[in-house]
Order: C-alpha cells, then structure tokens, then sequence
C-alpha cells in the first residue's frame, strides 16, 4: 500500500485527491495506491500504521515560517494545514523505518520537515546563469540535464546524465543534515536527495517522473524501485 495527499477546491468546495499520473504510476508497478485526506498532524500515527509507505507529491508553496522566514512578494499559494499533516507523516514514516518517495514539492517538505530551508522563488538564487526550470515544453518530456552521483541509489535505474522535465520556482537551499544531495543541475540547482542514517529508505526527486513515465522507462523503474523497498516493510493484515 502507498500513501499520498492532496487537496484543492471543486466548485466552491474542498476536495481531497491526487494527479492520477501518480495513481497510474504505481498500479503499473503492481503497487495499490491509497489516498488519505490532509487532516490534524495526530492522525499521522494511525495513517502510517495502513500503509507500506510514503509517496509525498507536488503541490503548493511551503510555509515559510517552517523554515524561519517570513513570505516574500514572489512566494506562490501556500496551506498550513497540508504542511502541518505532510510533516507529521514524514515524522511518523521516519520513526518506523517505512521507505519514502518525495517528488517535487514532496522533497521540499520532507526537507523542511528535516529541519532544511527552502529559496522562496527563483529569482532570489544567486547563481549566474540559472536555467528554466518553469519549462514551456510537453512536461511529458525533459527538459534539462542533470548529473547523478553514480553510486547513489537513484543511479542503479537512472543514467548518470539524465534529462528531467522540471515544473518548479522553489529550490531547495540549505539542505537537512539527514539528507544528501545525489543530483544537481547544470546551474548547481539540487535535483534529488537520498537520507543518510536515517534507517529507512528515502529518496526525493525536483522533476515530476509520475509525467515522464509513459515514455521513460527509467521513471517507471524509480517507481518500480519504490513499490519493491514497501514490500519489505508490509503492514500485517
């Protein structure tokens, strides 16, 4: 069983669901995925206790108070109440070693969860020639190339030199003491990150592979990668 979140408004009213590329990418791996409502941070405990792990999906904005600052002009919408919940589960899923996929905004929270920061936008990164990474392109596709660290876990289903799709204006900035980073962009921009000595399995991604998957076989198989570490860690039923 898989485990992520999302919420939005449907004709005035709120609404709980996911992208269904998500839903799509791991039935195609053999995996069941369920989603699970944003609600009080102390359902956490009970909601990992269902599941065999954490996929953490795109999104809003972050809170920028969980990170010490407050929200610049250029900061998009943001939801205390998902963060809230997303990092109680990240805590939860931390404590009982159950593996975690986070993609895109997924790894900007599990970050900030961690006690990492975030730049709020773009346009306050100060590197010299930063690349789009708001691509105007199919998103199916990639659109710029990132090196991987060749013995990370991400390299044993991706090239070392892979081209993403990337559908971002907020980039990791100080990163977690528990994590490492594992890919960069060519401008220096962290692209995904894997947990050191955590005691679970943890990787994040910056792209969306759950849009690349169809005609990526390397996408799938980080979703296959995924699906096979919750294996190890059923919940008896």
């Amino acid at each position: 069983m898989h485990f992520f979140k999302g919420a939005d408004i449907f004709y005035g009213h709120r609404v709980t669901y996911t992208q269904q590329r998500y839903v799509e990418a791991i039935q195609k791996v053999g995996g069941l995925p369920l989603v699970i409502p944003i609600s009080d941070p102390e359902s956490a405990k009970q909601a990992m206790g269902m599941v065999d792990g954490l996929l953490m999906t795109g999104g809003q904005d972050i809170t920028p108070q969980l990170y010490g600052e407050e929200p610049l002009p250029e900061i998009g919408n943001y939801f205390p109440p998902r963060d809230q919940s997303e990092i109680a589960l990240v805590d939860e899923a931390m404590h009982l070693g159950k593996p975690i996929l986070a993609i895109c905004r997924g790894m900007q929270l599990v970050n900030v969860a961690l006690g990492g920061s975030l730049y709020q936008d773009g346009s306050h990164v100060k590197a010299p020639d930063l690349l789009q990474h708001l691509q105007n392109v199919d998103e199916q596709l990639g659109s710029h190339t990132i090196d991987i660290h060749p013995e990370s876990m991400l390299a044993s289903v991706h090239s070392v030199e892979k081209r993403v799709n990337s559908l971002h204006h907020q980039y990791i900035k100080r990163v977690a003491e528990k994590l490492e980073v594992t890919s960069r962009s060519k401008d220096g921009m962290i692209e995904s990150v894997e947990g050191k000595n955590t005691g679970n399995w943890l990787l994040g991604v910056q792209w969306h592979p759950e849009l690349m998957y169809s005609k990526d076989p390397e996408s799938e198989a980080l979703f296959a990668l995924f699906v096979e570490e919750t294996k190890k860690n059923q919940v008896k039923r």
